[in-house]
């Protein structure tokens, strides 16, 4: 199940609230004693959806579970911060960090943070007993599931629907279609060139910039070991030309790191004789090296954007070989570094790029993370500005971060991609979160009323 359905079915000690803001959710209270120690107080009476008690010993079992990374935890990043979780009651608990995170309590905030039993700790258990606001009341796998309240979510009051009935569909189109036909209400990832159609049919499409898109790299073997040609990599590309090929316009530039601020939004520019420059610079000065662009036939998006950005390279002189396998494949050979650009989206954990960056440029095998890309500067001045209690300190190391990204190019950005819902007018009172919150947007269909 997607963390979308987790978000429905399951809740952590915190939540996102409708406007993306991080708010207590199974704890009733937070307190912060100091910048290491974070004081929690379960609410009274909480049961799983099977009725079992939910206590403070199922949420030590679950952090530390996450915490331990053979688990591959998304909330990974922020809870292996945890140092010591003290119980004091069934109700009461203290967590102790050993280093300050002021993200800490976002990463509490993720939906796949969420408190299971702790026989659920385990990846060969699909985790459906949880304690959020709907429960599952049946799954037929493959084609859809039906969600019921739960009565006895500690927000039920604030629950405005019964009952949601959940319908997979195998593509974007079939979708689409499924809301024009009046089979369903609300539908998720709607497919951008969509929009105009499903405006114009009535519908409301609501959403927001979130997920951004980069070019990456083997930086481990092959032309791209050398950071100049990345450097011309960032320089050469369309960014306005990417986003109207790969989402019919419904995105914005990215030259940097994303929600990083001036210092860090403006790392590059388009200026493809400036990656001319860089080319002949690196020893290629009669045309670029030849370089494997490897992108998937399973996300048409994904597909497009490569292809935007193959013209690109080639414009400044670079030879590009491009392959395009499924999904499976695709992510097998980019795991395994078995090319030197690809193209991938990511999201960040939190909003803080002190939190969501390190998991980005730090060694570790992932298919949308640069191959075999280490630089032990850069690890310093996160872990620096991740650490500092100073907003002066704290910010002085994340310039020094952003100025190494901009020089080194462990990845280079494209655009944010807009993400969008479209629903009936029998819906009301869905809001869709900003930014990097933007994907757990459906948590707020505990929040809609259906008339008619």
């Amino acid at each position: 199940m997607s963390y979308q359905l987790y978000g429905l079915m399951h809740r952590g000690l915190m939540t996102y609230s409708g406007k993306g803001e991080v708010v207590p959710a199974l704890a009733e209270t937070v307190e912060q004693v100091d910048s290491l120690t974070y004081k929690f107080m379960l609410h009274d009476g909480l049961t799983y959806h099977d009725g079992t008690p939910l206590v403070a010993d199922d949420v030590r079992a679950a952090l530390l579970w996450y915490a331990d990374p053979a688990n591959s935890a998304r909330s990974y990043p922020g809870v292996r911060f945890i140092k010591d979780i003290a119980i004091a009651s069934d109700t009461e608990f203290t967590i102790t960090l050993n280093s300050v995170n002021l993200s800490f309590l976002e990463y509490l905030a993720d939906p796949s943070a969420f408190i299971v039993p702790q026989n659920q700790l385990s990846a060969d258990v699909e985790a459906t007993n949880g304690a959020g606001p709907f429960k599952l009341e049946s799954w037929d796998e493959g084609v859809g599931l039906v969600l019921t309240k739960f009565d006895g979510f500690y927000g039920a009051d604030d629950v405005t629907l019964d009952r949601i009935d959940v319908s997979f569909y195998s593509d974007a189109t079939a979708r689409v279609n499924a809301l024009l036909s009046g089979d369903v209400d609300f539908i998720d990832y709607v497919p951008w060139e969509s929009y105009d159609q499903l405006e114009a049919s009535g519908f409301v499409v609501h959403g927001e910039v979130g997920v951004f898109q980069s070019a990456i790299f083997n930086v481990e073997t092959g032309p791209f070991a050398d950071p100049k040609l990345r450097l011309a990599v960032a320089y050469a590309l369309n960014r306005e030309n990417a986003t109207a090929a790969a989402f019919f316009g419904h995105g914005t530039s990215l030259f940097g790191v994303p929600g990083s601020g001036p210092t860090g939004e403006n790392l590059w520019e388009y200026n493809p004789e400036r990656a001319k420059e860089l080319l002949a610079e690196a020893g290629y000065a009669n045309g670029g090296p030849k370089v494997h662009l490897l992108s998937n036939s399973t996300y048409v998006f994904l597909r497009d954007l490569a292809l935007s950005v193959q013209a690109d390279l080639e414009a400044v002189g670079f030879e590009v070989e491009f392959t395009s396998p499924d999904w499976p494949t695709f992510t097998e050979e980019a795991v395994a570094g078995k090319y030197d650009v690809t193209v991938q989206g990511n999201v960040g954990n939190v909003q803080d790029p002190a939190g969501w960056l390190p998991r980005l440029v730090q060694p570790r095998p992932e298919a949308n993370k640069s191959f075999g890309y280490s630089n032990a500067d850069l690890d310093a001045a996160l872990a620096e500005a991740l650490a500092a209690e100073d907003a002066g300190a704290r910010q002085a190391a994340l310039d020094r971060a952003y100025k190494l990204i901009g020089e080194d190019v462990p990845f280079a950005t494209i655009n944010q991609r807009m993400q969008a819902y479209a629903y009936t007018d029998r819906v009301s009172g869905f809001e869709v979160m900003l930014g990097f919150t933007q994907p757990y947007s459906v948590n707020n269909l505990i929040n809609v009323t259906i008339t008619g």
